[in-house]
């Protein structure tokens, strides 16, 4: 299948908000088609692909009520519209063939339109925007109230880049081929493009004024803001060391990187001692354990870049909860819609009663990294609500790389490279935002590289203001805690380890799709069904989990060399071999872990000479070691009790899943949050259909009269199969039925706010790509829960 899906680009699915007398983009302008053949827009589609547009109207046609649809998705309004009940809002659904005939493969994508009689008033967010100098990507929001009381977002109307000749990617007035939004500005350091608004730093310092005018509306109607000139975003930043070896271990150790976003110059010292209060939560809790035992291993760093405004910026369309007051608060409205079935009649409906509603679109914020909660409307969400990111109309990648390699260390020498995209650091990026307001998630930069950004606490609501000029409402910032919150630290815990391969482990949508696999495939915490299936049937022994539980381990910094007698002399990281004992039964295992074929023949520890070497005896005469290079690992598994105790018959190395578990799994053909049984008391059939989405904490519940071991003491703890992972709810699979990559607290019967842990195989992966000789550590906490 040549099409693989369809999508509107940057934030080109959001609302589009109209008037009598004005024509909307052309849809086949913002449309874009996935084709293995390359990417095409919609109006020039791969041969093959028919791309076709209708609206959801109630009584079908054309065109109703004064609004009318064209083939390539164009939305007209004619003046005057019909008294009411008319048409408010309404869908153009674009229909993806690829090929012929009733079974070839169709995809859809769809924007919703919102009729109104006139425009109130438009003003511009925030009213003052930074500009920095040579910036690649910045400008304003253009927001607009209308007859009815609603608010939209105007910068719909203008083209996001510049248009070509024959491009109708803007909104524009009937009969006419020019943007309906004009933009100038006053002469000085910042300079605005007349169709798109963009606008460019020429300077570092001084204001400009900016105007928005409206085709066919009065002057006095134009919207104006003040873009203030600043500095590049290749002006030095010095560093500042928060925890690790510091500038002395950027080659050598992983560097995490704190930004803030929404603190004000007065407010420094507010996230600076947030930083240090996360650090410490990760360097010293055992509920985010193994961070805490691989210090040594990880570098913080944070760099003071201020904002003019305190806070962010909220996209979504917020309600009051009370008009009274000049505190009010208010939350977000989800205003997505599900796939519209075709043919599907749409509402028409009485307008609002002008200057009563209580849904409202907030002011931006001016703030350094231009954060935006969540996304402006749209019916079709690309994202979940409240996903904090940074503003696709003032972040650009380039700007940012920038940015961070004029990160510099005392010695004024640049080493910000490494978080920048293709270095070595550049997925372990946080950026922590002054807001309360619940949200935080993990982006991929364009390219490679992955950015956190994060609120601060766990509130369901923002508080916002009348503003004096009556255009919009504000938002109150937030009051923020110095001392990072649970939901702080566990979020930055949860964040950071995809930088370390773990993937989510939860799902959210549909089943898991075939090209996946290699992402799945270098996560060491979710694996594809189809991976595990001998035959039809889901077989455990396939499990890329089945790693044996390690007393101790330690790393190789070179092949073992062969001494007299048969011994071999294994050469270890400093400190790593007074773990080991004489008497030890070891083995020899290559790292990185998923690409182990698997651990050597048994070897016997006869000497420890110092901290950095021990001597090893094959159990197996003959076994030789030589081939494992620096960088492997030396492991003591923990085993079964010996049949033969001080003899040379061993126990079986005990595996993270227990080997009843795996053969649970393999008696039914099901994972373990399968029930044993059906509602009538049945047996479930081998391979039963996938449940969908899991509740969390996942009791394991595929045992006989659901008894499930114990230990440990909640079956959620069993390490085996669960269903749900990387997003998706079927066809995937996780370790535990609880982990801090799947949920991130709860609240306790005391009503406090209480971690989850990450379970013993998210650990043990962790751990063996930083710092094996932890191995140990991990495994005294996982006995006691150990199913026997």
């Amino acid at each position: 299948m040549p099409t693989t899906s369809v999508f509107w680009p940057e934030d080109s699915n959001q609302d589009i908000h109209l008037i009598p007398g004005f024509t909307g983009p052309r849809l086949d302008h913002l449309l874009w088609i996935e084709h293995t053949g390359g990417n095409k827009r919609a109006d020039t589609p791969p041969a093959g692909v028919t791309v076709t547009f209708a609206a959801n109207f109630p009584l079908g046609g054309p065109a109703v009520g004064g609004v009318a649809v064209s083939a390539s998705g164009e939305v007209t309004v004619t003046a005057p519209l019909p008294a009411p009940p008319r048409l408010l809002d309404f869908l153009v659904i674009a229909t993806v063939r690829d090929g012929a005939g009733p079974a070839a493969p169709t995809f859809t994508a769809y924007r919703r339109f919102h009729i109104h009689s006139s425009i109130t008033r438009t003003w511009m967010t925030p009213s003052q925007l930074t500009v920095r100098q040579a910036t690649r990507r910045s400008r304003f929001d253009l927001l607009a109230e209308f007859d009815d009381g609603s608010y939209g977002n105007l910068t719909a109307w203008c083209p996001r880049d510049a248009p070509a000749a024959a491009d109708r990617t803007f909104v524009r007035a009937n009969g006419s081929n020019n943007p309906a939004i004009v933009w100038s500005a006053a002469a000085g350091p910042v300079t605005v493009d007349a169709k798109t608004g963009l606008l460019t730093g020429t300077g570092n310092a001084g204001n400009v004024a900016v105007k928005a005018d409206r085709v066919g509306a009065p002057a006095a109607a134009a919207a104006t803001g003040t873009a203030l000139a600043a500095a590049r975003w290749t002006t030095p930043i010095t560093l500042t060391p928060v925890d690790g070896l510091g500038f002395a271990g950027l080659a050598t150790r992983k560097n995490i990187l704190f930004l803030p976003d929404g603190f004000t110059a007065a407010q420094r010292d507010d996230f600076e001692q947030l930083v240090r209060s996360v650090v410490k939560a990760l360097g010293t809790r055992q509920r985010t354990r193994p961070f805490d035992l691989l210090r040594n291993e990880l570098n913080y760093f944070m760099a003071w870049v201020p904002s003019r405004e305190d806070g962010i910026s909220p996209a979504e369309w917020v309600e009051r909860h009370h008009v009274a007051g000049v505190n009010a608060l208010a939350t977000e409205v989800d205003t997505a819609v599900a796939p519209p079935v075709a043919g599907a009649a749409w509402h028409i409906d009485v307008p609002l009663v002008p200057g009563v509603t209580n849904r409202f679109l907030i002011n931006e914020r001016d703030t350094a990294f231009a954060t935006l909660l969540g996304a402006r409307p749209a019916a079709q969400r690309r994202t979940a609500m409240r996903v904090p990111n940074l503003h696709p109309d003032r972040f650009h990648e380039d700007d940012f790389d920038d940015f961070l390699k004029a990160l510099r260390n005392r010695a004024n020498v640049a080493v910000g490279a490494t978080w920048a995209r293709g270095g070595a650091d550049e997925d372990r990026i946080v950026v922590l935002c002054r807001s309360n307001r619940h949200g935080g998630a993990a982006h991929f930069r364009a390219g490679s590289g992955r950015l956190i950004v994060m609120n601060l606490d766990k509130a369901d609501s923002h508080q916002i203001v009348d503003t004096l000029t009556g255009l919009g409402k504000d938002l109150r910032p937030d009051q923020t805690r110095r001392v990072a919150t649970t939901t702080v630290w566990t979020t930055a815990a949860h964040e950071l380890s995809h930088s370390l391969f773990l993937r989510d482990e939860y799902g959210g949508g549909g089943p898991f799709p075939a090209g996946r696999l290699g992402d799945a495939a270098k996560s060491p915490n979710v694996q594809p069904r189809s991976t595990l299936l001998s035959g039809v049937n889901l077989d455990a022994n396939r499990v890329k989990w089945r790693w044996p539980r390690l007393r101790k381990a330690g790393v190789l910094t070179g092949p073992p060399t062969a001494m007299d007698g048969g011994r071999f002399r294994v050469p270890l990281q400093a400190g790593h071999a007074t773990a080991f004992a004489m008497g030890d039964v070891v083995r020899f295992r290559r790292r990185p872990l998923l690409t182990d074929p698997g651990p050597s023949d048994r070897f016997r520890v006869t000497e420890v000479p110092n901290a950095a070497q021990v001597i090893v005896r094959p159990v197996v005469p003959g076994a030789n070691p030589g081939g494992y290079p620096a960088g492997s690992a030396l492991i003591c598994p923990v085993r079964a009790p010996d049949p033969n105790p001080g003899g040379m018959v061993f126990g079986d190395d005990l595996e993270l899943m227990h080997a009843s578990v795996r053969a649970r799994i393999n008696a039914t053909r099901n994972p373990l949050n399968a029930r044993g049984v059906d509602a009538a008391g049945n047996p479930l059939p081998p391979n039963r259909p996938c449940a969908g989405a899991v509740a969390f904490p996942t009791p394991a519940t595929n045992f006989p009269l659901n008894t499930a071991p114990q230990p440990p003491r909640y079956s959620s703890w069993i390490v085996g199969l669960y269903e749900n992972g990387m997003l998706y709810d079927c066809d995937v699979y996780h370790p535990t039925g609880i982990c801090l990559m799947g949920r991130l607290s709860f609240v306790d019967t005391v009503k406090r706010d209480r971690a989850y842990q990450f379970c013993p195989v998210c650990r043990y992966a962790v751990v063996d790509l930083l710092d094996p000789s932890q191995h140990g550590a991990i495994d005294a906490d996982y006995a006691p829960r150990y199913p026997v």
